[in-house]
């Protein structure tokens, strides 16, 4: 769509959304993805900011699948023109979940585009990459300061994801590997982050913020998984035995 316009939330909209969403899961979720954790913490009824890390294109495939899934949908992703409409494929897929802005410096009209967009909280899910461009899939990089103005207008709950091993299936330069990337990508939901906890923040101090919060949900459950209970059970020192007391003899 083109940035000044207003997306309808029409039954077509929907319905087209929702085949794509099925088609995604089928196709690329189902085969592709090892665990998805988090995602219980999505209300299908609320409105949210999705801020996720990028590696890949496929990333706004694999999350409008598992949006579409829990049934938080419509989705509007927030893209690059010049990513997804280098060929037909791309052009038809983002038509009806993308709103695309042209590459270029932060300027008056760009932070009005971008305001633009984070009004159509009101009837989208909002999906955001804040990186600005494709990572390595292991780091998060520095957020680009877009995400500051969406998010001061939107004033949505945030939910940051982290996409793990997405690199194992494809990279912006690499190929897609559709035999090896199988089973190998996680999914991980982040805590819900309420307006009052980032209005206050200044642009610079709120991209690291979201930087933090989408590293931080990838690392947090990647602790739990490596340290289940038993073993940190074993890495406690043991306890002393309880000295008895045998009392008075008769």
């Amino acid at each position: 769509m083109e940035q000044s316009e207003r997306i309808m939330v029409s039954r077509r909209l929907k319905w087209i959304q929702a085949l794509l969403g099925f088609s995604a899961y089928a196709l690329f979720a189902l085969p592709y993805t090892r665990r998805t954790r988090g995602l219980e913490k999505i209300q299908p009824s609320q409105r949210y900011l999705f801020v996720s890390n990028h590696v890949s294109l496929l990333d706004t495939i694999l999350l409008g699948a598992l949006l579409w899934r829990s049934g938080n949908y419509p989705i509007l992703v927030l893209g690059a023109k010049k990513a997804w409409c280098d060929s037909w494929v791309r052009s038809v897929l983002s038509k009806p979940i993308g709103f695309l802005l042209e590459r270029g410096k932060l300027n008056l009209n760009r932070i009005r585009e971008l305001e633009t967009y984070a009004r159509e909280i009101e009837r989208f899910n909002l999906i955001v990459f804040p990186e600005g461009t494709r990572g390595s899939g292991v780091d998060v990089a520095e957020c680009q300061p877009g995400i500051f103005y969406v998010a001061q207008a939107a004033r949505a709950i945030m939910i940051p994801i982290f996409i793990e091993n997405m690199h194992l299936v494809s990279t912006k330069t690499g190929s897609f590997h559709p035999i090896s990337g199988l089973r190998k990508v996680e999914i991980h939901f982040g805590e819900p982050i309420l307006p009052e906890a980032y209005l206050g923040l200044s642009r610079e101090d709120f991209t690291e913020f979201v930087r933090r919060k989408i590293a931080g949900a990838g690392k947090k459950e990647a602790v739990f998984q490596l340290q289940p209970r038993d073993k940190i059970n074993q890495l406690q020192p043991p306890q002393p035995a309880a000295r008895l007391n045998p009392g008075p003899l008769p």
